[in-house]
């Protein structure tokens, strides 16, 4: 495999960086970091800098030091946030930390805690102060900090704290790697004028937003629209790396055309391979992802990464820029409830999927058959009927990242839900148009409304009206009956203006239980029972644990066979332990109720047909 060196080093990208900013926030920059050396004085402007250290990486711990100089009362209330933006679950990220203290002039300070997340210094009036604590950070995901003897990955809502009432305060950092360690990358600027490996943020905000990952990783470069991009790829993998970073660019540029205006002056991705692999989490300037070592040597596996890529680039206009307005500025401390999710997640993944069709990654029939898988998943779920995809946006912070064995008879993913109204909303748009605008078009419309004109998100309403103002009619009864309520979507017509047609057929012949079972060590327990299949009717649970089927002890092939090749009305008889009960169950089969559907290009389109098509998929 031929591999690419960085084309770009600290210094390089710290000289660019640098360059440009606008003069004034140079001048800002450079007096700040003057002045954060400084004695406090009286009245003086209240500075920050922190040191992230990692002495004994093995241990798995992170140690944080905070300088605070010229806070103007006589304590200052210290914060760790309860959960990282775009991971919509309080985490309680303050669990993790130990051995917190205060000292001014070598003297320890009185330190009361306040409530679970908020530690109150008392110290002298103006004076300067230092605060210390330890990060335990053994999670290995995007959205949680890791630290062990092979790298470090700092994600800065979990790891930095920021003084209550000054969150707009910009600060500091200086990150000590750990011995041997030589690579810091994050998308925090290199602190003008100062030594390797110190950064500077504008605000908590942006240092919140900003990951840190250290260690020996290698750094690919690529420049997209004549913007630096870094991957930093930490884990041992296996890619044709000139194709993977053509095909970077190619995705990046696609998705910087949706809107149409760069906010970017530089990006990096940082890439975890991994055995767990999966997931990315969006930031201001950057995003973390999660691939196996293997991910880029199987076509579905690359294809799947792109996709990946595309989802969470979009990102820096959608959620990042193109907000809901709960979703900024942030509280820290509690939920940010928005019914948006659908939008910022949800039309995220749809544009994720056009964006790498666009891109020539996927061909149109593929973009159709992962339109089809996902449409056949949300319509063969219960809780589709159940509950709207706005309230599943509402309810993320309780649900979403706490799936249950009941979960998907009551609820319906935003994620899912949402890419299948984005689908629906882009072709009515299209043909509402005649042609003339697409979904693209109410994303440029939020970007200067609301993030560069009134500096703000959107509410509800507003992102109804925009839909409207682009369309030239309103969809009211769209939004109320499928996006706040549960009205199954029209794909059939919305797909029929662009020439493709919709079919479905039954995905399985055979009987259906309505049930999951699963070996566990040689015990095969039951994993989910369906919504008003004939194992929640006939009374199976979650987690009964089979004991005999049809009169034997199970086996893996009689599992098989029960529940993937009896005929409809065949009878299972079961002996299963529920508790400390033992029970017989006799359940008839029913025929299978999930329906596999297909998106084709009609036989005969028509001319208008063709040309709405060639719009939809803007080629």
């Amino acid at each position: 495999m031929l591999k690419i060196v960085s084309a770009f080093g600290c210094a390089a990208v710290a000289a660019s960086l640098l360059a440009a900013l606008p003069a004034a926030a140079q001048t800002k920059v450079k007096t700040k970091v003057k002045t954060a050396a400084a004695p406090a004085t009286p009245g003086s402007t209240p500075s920050l800098r922190y040191t992230l250290a990692m002495p004994a990486p093995q241990t798995h711990y992170f140690e944080v030091k905070m300088d605070l100089r010229g806070f103007d009362k006589d304590y200052t209330d210290v914060k760790m946030p309860v959960w990282a933006p775009g991971s919509y679950l309080v985490r309680e990220f303050a669990r993790h930390v130990e051995r917190f203290q205060a000292t001014a002039g070598g003297q320890p300070l009185a330190v009361e805690k306040l409530d679970k997340n908020t530690w109150r210094v008392r110290h002298p009036k103006q004076g300067s102060f230092q605060v210390s604590y330890g990060v335990y950070a053994y999670e290995l995901s995007v959205r949680t900090s890791y630290i062990d003897a092979d790298h470090g990955f700092a994600l800065g809502s979990s790891v930095f704290m920021y003084p209550a009432d000054h969150k707009e305060l910009s600060s500091q950092v200086t990150v000590q790697p750990a011995v041997g360690w030589n690579g810091v990358s994050t998308a925090l600027r290199p602190a003008a004028g100062m030594q390797k490996y110190v950064y500077q943020s504008a605000s908590y905000d942006e240092l919140a937003d900003s990951p840190i990952e250290i260690g020996t990783h290698k750094v690919l470069s690529f420049i997209a629209n004549n913007t630096p991009h870094q991957m930093a790829m930490f884990g041992p993998y296996v890619a044709d790396e000139p194709k993977l970073l053509a095909d970077m660019k190619r995705v990046t540029e696609e998705v910087q055309r949706v809107v149409g205006q760069n906010p970017l002056d530089h990006y990096l991705f940082i890439v975890h391979n991994t055995e767990a692999g999966g997931g990315g989490l969006e930031h201001l300037y950057s995003t973390t992802l999660g691939a196996r070592p293997n991910t880029y040597a199987t076509e579905v596996g690359y294809k799947n990464f792109l996709r990946l890529v595309a989802h969470e680039y979009f990102h820096l206009w959608n959620v990042k820029r193109i907000r809901p307005i709960a979703l900024g500025p942030f509280d820290y401390d509690h939920e940010n409830y928005t019914h948006m999710l659908w939008v910022s997640e949800g039309q995220t993944e749809y544009m994720a999927s056009q964006i790498t069709q666009r891109a020539g990654i996927y061909t149109a029939q593929q973009y159709f058959d992962q339109l089809a898988t996902v449409l056949s998943g949300v319509e063969n779920q219960p809780g589709n009927k159940l509950q709207p995809v706005a309230m599943s946006s509402f309810d993320a912070w309780i649900r979403a990242y706490r799936p249950d064995e009941n979960s998907r008879n009551s609820e319906i993913s935003y994620y899912d839900k949402g890419e299948m109204v984005g689908l629906v909303l882009d072709l009515m748009i299209v043909q509402a148009s005649n042609g003339q605008k697409h979904i693209d078009d109410v994303f440029r419309l939020l970007y200067d409304k609301y993030y560069k004109g009134l500096k703000r998100g959107f509410t509800d309403q507003e992102y109804q009206d925009a839909v409207a103002q682009v369309a030239g009619r309103r969809f009211d009864d769209f939004f109320q009956n499928c996006v706040y309520g549960t009205r199954t979507l029209d794909y059939a017509t919305a797909l029929g203006y662009v020439g493709l047609s919709l079919t479905s057929a039954p995905a399985s012949t055979n009987g259906s239980l309505g049930a999951t079972i699963a070996n566990r060590n040689g015990h095969y327990v039951v994993t989910y029972v369906k919504r008003d299949g004939p194992a929640w009717n006939g009374g199976l649970n979650a987690n009964d644990e089979i004991l005999q089927l049809n009169g034997a002890t199970p086996t893996d092939d009689a599992i098989k066979q029960a529940l993937f090749a009896s005929a409809p009305g065949a009878v299972l008889k079961l002996q299963v332990h529920h508790g400390t009960q033992t029970r017989e169950l006799s359940l008839p089969l029913q025929p299978d109720p999930d329906v596999k559907y297909q998106i084709q290009p009609a036989g005969s389109p028509t001319p208008d047909q063709q040309r709405l098509l060639a719009k939809w998929l803007s080629k």
